[in-house]
């Protein structure tokens, strides 16, 4: 991945990587928050020699005090002068949980003892480290004299301490919060990444483009919700916008508007209903004549959706008990003729495979601009290849975020095999970032180049080079 492509999963990945740096920000605060406030209160020693007055002397009394100091931060601690420093300071404590709160450490190069004393209580604290240190300098007086009238070799002084900590040193809200925004970024954009990485949905133009290797014509957003019954599909000047463009891709597209038009999908869900609606609606608010065809008998819905009577329908006219003047049905009002499925029917494919769907088409053909096809979807059933091979070309619908690439290019492969002609796909349910992004190119797309006689019927897309750039990712 290089530069760009990092700021394009940023990008549809915003919410995510903000989410967690929220997260982040959170636990550093609760953290801050539950953590128990900790003062640290200092208390300085000086250790030297007695009785030496040369030069030399105080050299090498020196360097001996500087041996002597490595040993005595470890008596700091010792039972023996911190049992004494809980019996002058009156603490309900013991020896050994005292030492977990004192630490000492001679810097190097010197002569000195810092002793360091952590407690909840400022005062207390910096108590506890002047009263050990006063602790301590008895105690070494006594191990380091050899006698009681004879003065210690070594002797130590309280040089620092006696005032309090004014501010505590546990927690620090600066730090934490800045641990938690990185800890927050990090996991942000490395789960971006991550997610983008496995996430095999197609959700874009660019998506279209390069992993299925179609033309995007255009990106619809959800439909108009609480649309009544026998009137008019209308949305917001976003969505006409959306459709007014997929219209224009499709009219001005390659060789033109094709007679007939299949709108296919590889699995359900994915919004062919709507998007034929759609198209029919667009192109008739241009005045041309329209013929919506509901060619899915499986699950028929358009009917009931655009409050028709559904009968006698497709399968009426298919099996003869109905002419196809009296199967098609006004809409929209009066600007779109529609032809609804019609009663169920046991088995289709044999039905959308025969001649007669064929003749239909056709005769529909010859009376209107364009007839719009409404199939099933193409992975579970037969019914959508079949219709393809009849219609003059195809545009395949893609669920913004729901349809799989594996899904797509299968349902794309199938089409190839039929040799259908898909004009590019249509993007559905698509946001405000997938409506933005999209851009159509300036002009015109250039005229396909003319078929050689005897060769086979043209294909739109090559599914095989995007199956290959798939399984190669």
């Amino acid at each position: 991945m290089d530069f760009h492509d990092y700021l394009d999963v940023l990008r549809r990945r915003w919410r995510y990587v903000t989410v967690c740096v929220l997260l982040g920000l959170a636990a550093a605060v609760i953290a801050t928050a539950l953590t128990p406030r900790t003062y640290t209160a200092t208390a300085q020693l000086f250790v030297a020699t007695s009785g030496q007055t040369s030069g030399d002397d105080a050299y090498e009394g020196g360097l001996f005090t500087q041996q002597r100091v490595k040993s005595y931060t470890q008596i700091v601690t010792s039972p023996a002068v911190l049992d004494a420093v809980i019996s002058e300071l009156g603490l309900r404590t013991t020896a050994g949980r005292l030492a977990e709160k004192i630490s000492a450490q001679a810097p190097l190069d010197t002569t000195l003892v810092d002793i360091q004393v952590k407690d909840g209580s400022a005062t207390r604290a910096q108590a506890i480290a002047d009263e050990t240190a006063r602790q301590f300098t008895r105690y070494i007086g006594t191990i380091e004299g050899d006698s009681p009238a004879t003065p210690p070799l070594v002797k130590a002084s309280v040089v620092g301490g006696s005032q309090p900590p004014t501010s505590p040193t546990s927690p620090r809200p600066e730090l934490n919060v800045a641990i938690g925004l990185f800890a927050g970024v990090i996991a942000g954009l490395g789960g971006a990444v991550l997610r983008q990485s496995l996430d095999t949905s197609l959700s874009s133009a660019s998506d279209i483009r390069t992993r299925l290797d179609l033309t995007a014509l255009g990106a619809v957003p959800p439909p108009h919700e609480g649309r009544r019954r026998g009137t008019q599909r209308t949305g917001t000047t976003r969505r006409t916008e959306a459709l007014n463009q997929l219209r224009t891709r499709l009219v001005f597209g390659g060789d033109g508007i094709p007679d007939s038009l299949l709108i296919a999908s590889a699995l359900p869900g994915e919004g062919r209903t709507h998007t034929a609606l759609d198209v029919a609606l667009s192109v008739a608010r241009t005045g041309k004549r329209v013929v919506l065809v509901e060619a899915d008998l499986r699950r028929p819905r358009l009917a009931a959706e655009l409050g028709l009577r559904g009968a006698p329908g497709l399968t009426g006219v298919l099996t003869g008990a109905a002419s196809t003047h009296d199967a098609l049905e006004n809409w929209a009002p009066g600007r779109i003729r529609v032809l609804p499925s019609g009663p169920a029917h046991p088995d289709p494919d044999p039905l959308l495979a025969g001649p007669q769907m064929e003749h239909l088409l056709r005769t529909l053909e010859a009376d209107a601009d364009l007839v719009v096809v409404d199939s099933p979807p193409l992975l579970p059933f037969a019914d959508a290849a079949t219709l393809a091979t009849i219609t003059e070309g195809v545009a395949f619908v893609i669920r913004s975020g729901r349809t799989r690439r594996d899904d797509a290019v299968r349902a794309l492969d199938t089409l190839t095999a039929v040799h259908a002609r898909v004009l590019g796909a249509v993007l559905t349910g698509a946001g405000d970032r997938e409506l933005t992004d999209w851009r159509p190119p300036a002009g015109t797309v250039p005229p396909a180049p003319e078929p050689v006689p005897g060769s086979p019927p043209r294909e739109r897309h090559t599914v095989a080079a995007a199956q290959a750039r798939w399984q190669h990712e």
